[in-house]
């Protein structure tokens, strides 16, 4: 088990001057890197040996989103390992120890020469030291697209889109696809009280993807689609 705190500053934060959603992944996301960081597997062991994680799904539960200058302990922990997948929980608590988000997450182990995936040796198991699943009622990886959406206007991925794996951030496809949610009357987007995300293709500098909006009572869904006019990413927001 990894943890760090954190406190809420405004630049995290929406226009109710609550966290937003993206700045809560960016902080599982960085939980995940400094937990390896100061670990054996660094992101420089999987380099050399031309690997790396990449995210697979999310699953994110908001119980209350933080607010502006309250300080939160952010806390992840793998807690399995089947073949070149990883299952990886996080949350995030008030000073008080109130459960404020939980999470779950799947990764794949990648060769990123052969761009294939790769079963993880035992020094790379080793290296993760397993917790105990978080309590939470787990949804599917995929995510089942709600019949028939309408296609809203194309965007070009942006060279400030994309990470160390030369491809677009995972938080980068939650972001895009907020844009298309309801606005409640202060200005700030509708509550969400769940996030899923499905990754199924890497999109790179210059991609042109065609967001896809399906929508029924409670849920909000992007598919973010190639020029194929597959997914490279399925957002689910539920409100």
């Amino acid at each position: 088990m990894y943890s760090y705190d954190i406190r809420v500053g405004y630049s995290s934060t929406a226009p109710d001057l609550k966290m937003t959603i993206p700045a809560l992944l960016d902080c599982f996301q960085d939980a995940a890197t400094f937990e390896a960081q100061e670990g054996t597997i660094t992101m420089e062991y999987l380099g050399n040996r031309h690997l790396a994680w990449l995210l697979g799904s999310w699953q994110i539960v908001l119980l209350r989103r933080p607010k502006i200058g309250e300080t939160i302990r952010i806390t992840t922990m793998p807690y399995e390992f089947k073949g070149f997948l990883g299952y990886r929980n996080f949350t995030a608590k008030a000073q008080d120890g109130e459960l404020l988000v939980k999470a779950a997450s799947i990764w794949t182990l990648i060769d990123m020469e052969k761009l294939r995936p790769a079963k993880p040796t035992e020094e790379i198991l080793n290296g993760y030291p397993l917790g105990e699943r978080l309590d939470m009622e787990y949804a599917p990886r995929k995510i089942a697209l709600l019949g028939e959406g309408r296609a809203e206007d194309k965007i070009t991925i942006r060279r400030s889109q994309i990470d160390s794996n030369r491809h677009v951030n995972n938080v980068e496809y939650v972001k895009m696809a907020m844009e298309f949610l309801p606005f409640s009357d202060g200005g700030a987007h509708k509550e969400i009280k769940q996030l899923r995300a499905e990754y199924k293709k890497a999109a790179h500098y210059g991609d042109i993807l065609t967001p896809i909006v399906h929508q029924s009572e409670d849920k909000l869904q992007v598919a973010l689609c190639n020029e194929g006019g597959e997914p490279d990413a399925i957002v689910e927001f539920t409100v």
